[in-house]
């Protein structure tokens, strides 16, 4: 039996929306062989939650918690967390819970998982209070220990104790909250300034590494300093003539940024402006107060200050040197063993912030950092002395400097690491040959070995690791074949970054599966080309392709992995590093690993790979290119085929196309660069005349991010246009500051046009917003290709256009799944069912295979008409574990990996039909031409470079015989043999005619021929001719009118009845009616419809048919394939678990309900199958029903009343803590001076032990350091 791994994430730190990302992370990458997972979620209030595992594929904590019914209006788009709904009671908690899954109580922990694995950070996960609840339950942990997690967490506490232990560190002050303030701000600057000297960093003491972190060069003053002092507090001073002098769209934007957990303050938060003070808890209540004060006229200062605060601040020297990042493992010998660490390269004084941090693309790292081996050697080994001197158990984050003497500074030991994919936890374990899902087993038998240690989980513990020792082994003996499916991401394009992050996740779902055995591919120019991108028409075998080994795709961005293509040599500290590690390595590595790139030629990929995952996006990848390539090697692969990705590509042909179908669009212009060369002004003229302002500029066939702008006035269209172009007059610093660009963000260079729209607006509508629709597509037993169209997201910009961040970056972007289409007056169902049916007709125009993304814009009116008008249709969507096509998908009940295994078994059997051999058809009567040219010469990708005139590589490899281009090819309609001029049966007599010189020439023409033709006419063998001619045709007439007549009447012919849709016993009775024979092949299984039912038949209906001829049916199967019954675990709730057994094909009701106090309202408790009744327990060990079948639920009904107050006299308050956690009552007052409040123990309580009060009640609990004297 599989060990269940609880994961925890979530959180209320400023770092929870990197837990979520990281425990969605840890679920997919767990090894299913070995692992149960179990998300569990955790609260702004430390509440737990067993989340429906739908929810783990939503962008953001937003986008579901709290829930979008719970969650209040916001009239400027904005969401919020928890905080942000005031003070909950109990109930309030329950209620919530119920919407994403089923609240957990403490005691029944056990009873729902084995080992926990701690994905939170920052407070109450970093910080020792977890890690004593879970030791409380008897449950193992991952990581370090309560004492050593303390230390972690706490940054002056850390500095203190590694001054203590000889670790080198910079002159450090540090500030508690209550002694700063405007009248000690000049004298903290001034011994800051004497002490520590410039540039100075100043952080939060119990934050992040990014969180709150400012560094000031000198000019920054005491004004600086302060601000960054108050900004480390999570405090701002905002002067009102300030906020007063901003235009309307920079107030919003002020407000979005004081209301950002990681860069602002966030919410609950206290405003004070003289003598009063108000707490304000969502961004519309600080807007409209903001916009009260300013209306007034006051020049006051308003102070802000968050609820949560930060109790003491850092202010140390800054260190110039290399940045790195070190993780530090425990080895199976127990020794510690530091990974090779990473080198984070930025310029000068700039900040590593959140952004650089887990944006791909945004900043580099270079791993092992750029040094000599004597010097990583070095680095390693004060890292290993600084887990073993803080206590650190199983691994731990170190972060330091290496100044340029030699210097080593640690200065921000961690107890656990970001655990997104490209983070370093998974980077530099990547180095020893370890892919993700490999390292979390390791960390989760070393953490069991860890806790093994520890008196209370040393039996749990042990018995545990020696589980999962033995299913170690047998995985290792019983290995299987696998699919080979290559994952081609990297590219040229603009989106190359967001390529690659979305081919790692692929490769990641599909390396936890059963059925596939991706192989990383990484697609670019020619290694000694430039990597810009070449000209369109550059086939895709022009391009090169690298299997990676995994330390290459864990690489942060595509052009990290391109350098190392490029310097393949290997750092010689890396050798020694893998041989450390080597027990690790061969415990939990695959047995083939490698560790350097291979290239592969295009003509041996068919030996390399099965089928192909395309995650390039832009060109080559979503133009047809690729596809085509892949066609001609008889590769399978996801996604459209070649004609339907040419057209989708270009926004303006593909959009074109949908406005001649009919379909609604805006108005668009594509400019040319010789448009802009024929005269400047002018063309600023022609976009303003065609437009107006505001408009939209974008690129024609880049990323759905890339370049996009709002144009609000010619200032801002003179920038755009000039980046694009790039004339010799660019100014390109004052064009970037003008589209606000910052220093990272790239612009697509080598662009001809710019594709100009008019903006889409309301026009009048009753709701009018942004969506994006996700589908996949389903190839019919009938052939018919159906179109399965998931619930569209909403999508809200932060900002004027939808960023790169906030489509790809995880917490960044807001998406609501299912989108708020529901207005007053029609519901979400009558909504959402036009648009769905508006996105299906969209991509049939296009003729859209596999799967897609839509992004359009909605309105909907009064009168309950319903506008959808396309934006551009994705037909390669980014797959980032937080894009909003997951979230779509997991709605419709396909978790990550069944997905992408939907896109690439249509792809397969795509394939499969084109190479199917096609049906016998009869040969049409007269001439045929003897030769036909076949169709590899006739396909425009084969033909030879002298005809197209196309440059081709030299690698480019010939197309094998044997493979059978697919059907996307280009058709050929067989030449027609072309007739010769007939020759004359007569001559006509010659008739001379005097010239008259008088006579025009042309009018002496028109008569010599008006002769000639009178003369023929008058010939008496022509009239003979045409009247026996009209006489054979009319005899023929007769003949063929009197034998059809006579045929039809006699019964040798009859129109053929229509089959479909009858049953197959009705459908025999109709034959033998008619004289017909039955020939009977069973097709599929549809749970939907009865067997016997007939879905085809040859011929088609209405055909002409003779007696006793065979007719060809297909029927549905009464043979239903067996369904494995989906686990219970993150889908106890009733609803949530028959969503998925309906994508399955079973049908579901319920049999009775029961009250149990121990559950939420509609949790299943068990369920019968013919009157076999089956257990949680009993899905674990896998049960198969036919498809089709009916499962009948028992679940339960709301939990009431009262609950009695426990027992807590005598008790330490950390142990009362957790027992109020599973009763439903929590800790209101304390009162008693202690020294140590949860080491104290518990007087009495109020109310007293035994009274029946109300669920959520809060107690009021009486402490002294001294136990009672009349304890047992």
């Amino acid at each position: 039996m599989s060990i269940k791994v609880g994961i925890f994430f979530g959180g209320p730190s400023r770092e929870r929306e990197i837990s979520f990302a990281g425990g969605r992370t840890v679920y997919d990458n767990l090894d299913k062989e070995l692992f149960e997972p179990v998300p569990i979620f955790v609260d702004s209030f430390r509440r737990w939650y067993l989340l429906d595992w739908q929810y783990l594929y939503r962008g953001s904590i937003r986008d579901f918690f709290p829930p979008v019914a719970l969650a209040p209006e916001s009239k400027h788009g904005f969401q919020v967390y928890q905080e942000s709904l005031g003070p909950l009671d109990e109930l309030a908690l329950e209620e919530m819970g119920r919407h994403v899954g089923r609240r957990i109580r403490r005691e029944e922990l056990p009873t729902l998982i084995d080992v926990a694995f701690l994905a939170l950070h920052g407070e109450y996960g970093e910080d020792g209070q977890l890690q004593r609840e879970l030791e409380y339950a008897g449950i193992p942990y991952t990581g370090s220990g309560v004492k050593a997690s303390e230390i972690g967490m706490d940054k002056a506490l850390q500095k203190e104790l590694m001054a203590a232990r000889g670790f080198a560190a910079p002159a450090i002050q540090v500030i508690n909250r209550g002694d700063f303030s405007a009248a000690t701000a000049a004298e903290y600057f001034a011994a800051a300034e004497k002490e520590i000297g410039w540039p100075m960093v100043i952080r939060p003491a119990r934050q992040g590494s990014s969180i709150g972190v400012a560094i000031l060069e000198e000019e920054a003053g005491a004004e600086g300093f302060t601000r960054a002092v108050n900004a480390a507090f999570f405090r701002e001073e905002l002067p009102l003539n300030e906020y007063r002098d901003r235009s309307p769209y920079e107030r919003l934007e002020y407000v979005r940024q004081l209301s950002d957990l990681r860069d602002g303050l966030a919410f609950p938060l206290d405003a004070r402006r003289g003598e009063h003070e108000i707490t304000l808890y969502t961004p519309d209540d600080l807007f409209d107060y903001l916009e009260a004060a300013a209306a007034e006229g006051s020049e006051e200062i308003i102070l802000f200050s968050a609820h949560q605060s930060e109790e003491r601040v850092i202010v140390e020297s800054f260190i110039t040197g290399k940045e790195f990042s070190c993780i530090v493992v425990r080895t199976p010998e127990g020794e510690a063993v530091a990974l090779p660490p990473t080198e984070i390269v930025k310029s000068g004084s700039e900040l590593f912030d959140y952004r650089s941090k887990y944006m791909p693309g945004r900043s580099r790292k270079v791993t092992p950092i750029d040094l000599p081996s004597d010097r990583i050697q070095a680095i390693r080994e004060e890292c290993e002395r600084l887990f073993v001197e803080l206590g650190f158990h199983v691994y731990a984050r170190i972060d330091g400097f290496h100044t340029p003497g030699g210097g080593i500074f640690l200065n921000d030991p961690n107890t656990t690491s970001g655990m997104m994919p490209s983070s370093f936890f998974f980077h530099q374990a990547a180095e020893i040959g370890l892919n993700p899902s490999q390292f979390l087993t390791f960390i989760i038998r070393t953490s069991l070995r860890e806790r093994g240690m520890q008196s209370e989980l040393a039996d749990i513990a042990n018995e545990l690791g020696s589980q999962l020792d033995a299913a170690l082994d047998a995985q290792r003996a019983a290995a299987s074949a696998k699919e080979r499916i290559g994952v081609l991401l990297g590219g040229v394009s603009f989106e190359r970054h967001i390529s690659v992050e979305s081919g790692r996740n692929v490769y990641e779902k599909l390396s936890s599966s059963e059925a596939y055995r991706p192989l990383p591919i990484f697609l670019t120019t020619p290694l000694d080309s430039p990597a810009a991108p070449p000209p369109v028409q550059t086939p895709a075998t022009d391009y090169v392709l690298y299997q990676l080994p995994i330390n290459l795709l864990l690489k942060d961005n595509a052009d990290d992995i391109r350098d190392k293509l490029i310097k393949s040599e290997e750092h010689p500290v890396i050798g020694e590093i893998r041989e450390a590690c080597a027990s690790i390595t061969a415990r939990y590595a695959d047995p083939e690993v490698v560790f350097h790139p291979q290239q592969i030629a295009w003509s041996n990929l068919p030996a390399t790979v099965d089928g192909t995952f395309i995650a390039l996006h832009g060109r080559p990848g979503e133009d047809g290119r690729v596809q085509e390539a892949l066609e001609q090697l008889g590769i399978y692969y996801n996604g459209s085929g070649v004609e339907s990705s040419s057209l989708t590509i270009d926004k303006h042909n593909s959009l074109q196309l949908l406005r001649d179908a009919g379909i609604d669009t805006t108005d668009q212009w594509l400019a040319s660069i010789d448009d802009f060369r024929k005269g400047e002004a002018a063309f600023y003229d022609e976009v303003e005349a065609r437009f107006g302002y505001p408009l939209i500029a974008k690129p024609v066939d880049d990323g759905c991010s890339s370049a996009v702008k709002l144009i609000k006035q010619r200032d801002e269209l003179h920038a755009y246009v000039h980046l694009t172009f790039r004339p010799d007059a660019l100014d390109e610093a004052n064009a970037r500051r003008e589209m606000k660009l910052s220093a990272k963000d790239e612009w697509p260079a080598g662009k001809s046009t710019i594709l100009f729209e008019k903006l889409i607006a309301a026009e009048g509508a009753d709701k009018f917003l942004e969506i994006t629709g996700g589908m996949l597509t389903h190839q019919g037993v009938d052939g018919a290709l159906r179109y399965e169209v998931f619930e569209p997201s909403e999508t809200l910009a932060g900002g004027e256009v939808l960023s790169l961040e906030e489509k790809f970056l995880a917490g960044e972007g807001q998406n609501l799944t299912p989108a708020r289409l529901a207005t007053e007056a029609y519901s979400y169902d009558y909504v959402a069912g036009q648009v769905r049916a508006d996105l299906e007709q969209i991509a049939r125009q296009l003729a859209v295979e596999g799967y897609c993304r839509i992004d359009a814009f909605v309105r909907v009116f009064a009168d309950g008409r319903v506008d959808t008008i396309p934006i551009e249709v994705n037909s390669l969507p980014g797959m980032t574990p937080a894009t909003a096509i997951f979230h779509q998908a997991a709605l419709a009940g396909y978790q990550p990996a069944q997905f992408i295994d939907a896109i690439l078994s249509y792809g397969k059997a795509r394939r499969d039909r084109a190479a199917a051999p096609p049906a016998p058809v009869t040969a049409a009567a007269g001439p045929v031409s003897e030769e036909l040219p076949s169709r590899q010469e006739t396909n425009l990708a084969l033909t030879s470079t002298e005809e197209t005139d196309q440059p081709r590589s030299e690698d480019t490899p010939d197309i094998p015989e044997s493979v059978t281009p697919p059907p996307s090819a280009v058709e050929v309609t067989p030449p027609v043999t072309p007739v010769p001029e007939p020759t004359p049966v007569f001559a006509a007599p010659a008739v001379e005619e005097e010239e008259d010189e008088d006579v025009h020439p042309l009018v002496a023409k028109l008569k010599a021929t008006g002769g000639k033709v009178l003369d023929f006419f008058r010939a008496p063998y022509v009239w003979k001719n045409i009247g026996g001619a009209l006489l054979f045709f009319l005899l023929l007439f007769v003949m063929l009118r009197v034998g059809m007549s006579w045929y039809t009447n006699h019964g040798k012919s009859l129109e053929l009845p229509t089959f479909e849709g009858t049953q197959i016993e009705e459908a025999r009775r109709m034959a033998e009616d008619l004289g017909l024979r039955i020939d009977v092949d069973k097709g599929a299984f549809d749970p939907d419809r009865p067997a016997g039912l007939v879905v085809q038949q040859h011929p088609r209906p209405n055909s002409r048919v003779k007696k006793n001829r065979t007719i060809y049916l297909t029927i549905l199967s009464d043979e239903a394939p067996m369904i494995t019954l989906p686990s219970l675990v993150g889908n106890y709730d009733y609803d949530q678990y028959v969503r998925a057994l309906r994508s399955l094909g079973i049908r579901a009701k319920v049999r009775s309900r029961e009250y149990d106090p121990k559950q939420e309202e509609n949790t299943i408790l068990h369920f019968f199958y013919d009157d076999q009744k089956i257990t949680d327990e009993d899905l674990r060990g896998g049960v198969k029903v036919p498809q089709g079948s009916t499962l009948e639920f028992v679940v339960t009904i709301r939990q009431t009343g009262n609950v009695n107050v426990p027992q807590l006299k005598c008790r330490r308050f950390s142990e009362a803590e957790f027992v109020l956690g599973g009763s439903g009552l929590e800790i209101g007052s304390v009162r008693g001076t202690v020294a140590s409040r949860d080491d104290a123990f518990i007087v009495r309580t109020e109310p007293a032990a035994g009274q029946s009060v109300a669920l959520g009640t809060r107690l009021t609990v009486f402490l002294s350091d001294q136990r009672p004297t009349d304890c047992p």
